[in-house]
């Protein structure tokens, strides 16, 4: 049976609060989770992703990103702090007693974005990727069309304080990467993965779910994003 830890991932005077899933067996591969931009490491979707990827005989590491959830924030630019948060996320998980040192990625809108990112940056280091509704660009990120009240709805970019990379234009090395993209994304256009398709190295595969919107919110394409990236996993693990 897997446990289920309460952590917290230090980096240069900030904690990150984390949850760790440990598998039954570990050490063990690691998959690290990277929420969207106001979401948390505690949304159903990552505690069901965890879930079932630990039963699988994953190590599963969800986090709140800096400024978000129980995470103090950073100061500086969104992107340049998160891709700092990422980093020493995935320099924790490579070196803890539960690790294997094999890591794997999952990440859904800017926390697909910033996956990619560390893919293709480490594209030796990192055994496999699975982007869930990633943006291509930053600035074309529809606003004010998700969520259920005015705190969880997409502020227009040109309201943040992005820093850059603004777009994935020059991914040109990340591979083993799968893209998994709804048809009705309200937020985050479905062609941005076609995009992303067109600039990563084979192995990859691409997956459009007809009647899905931006956060997966239907169960049935949720359980069915988390199957496939499953399946994309054990493949290369």
């Amino acid at each position: 049976m897997q446990s289920v830890r309460t952590i917290r991932i230090q980096d240069n005077g900030i904690d990150l609060a984390a949850v760790v899933h440990v598998p039954q067996k570990a050490p063990a591969p690691v998959i690290v989770c990277s929420h969207g931009l106001l979401s948390s490491k505690d949304s159903p979707k990552y505690v069901a992703v965890g879930e079932r990827m630990s039963d699988a005989g994953f190590c599963v590491v969800r986090f709140d990103f800096s400024g978000c959830g129980e995470s103090p924030a950073r100061e500086g630019a969104l992107i340049p702090a998160r891709i700092r948060d990422l980093a020493a996320v995935l320099a924790f998980s490579r070196s803890e007693r539960w690790s294997d040192g094999r890591i794997g990625l999952l990440g859904s809108s800017l926390g697909g974005y910033l996956s990619l990112l560390a893919a293709n940056a480490d594209p030796d280091g990192i055994a496999a990727v699975a982007s869930w509704s990633a943006p291509f660009d930053l600035l074309e990120v529809r606003p004010g069309q998700g969520g259920t009240n005015a705190a969880e709805e997409q502020p227009a970019p040109a309201t943040l304080r992005l820093g850059t990379p603004v777009s994935l234009e020059s991914l040109d090395a990340a591979r083993r990467v799968l893209l998994i993209h709804g048809r009705q994304d309200e937020i985050v256009a479905w062609e941005d993965s076609v995009r992303i398709y067109r600039r990563l190295k084979d192995p990859r595969e691409l997956v459009i779910l007809n009647t899905a919107d931006h956060r997966f919110m239907d169960e049935s394409w949720r359980k069915a994003a988390t199957r496939i990236s499953l399946d994309w996993f054990l493949r290369f693990f």
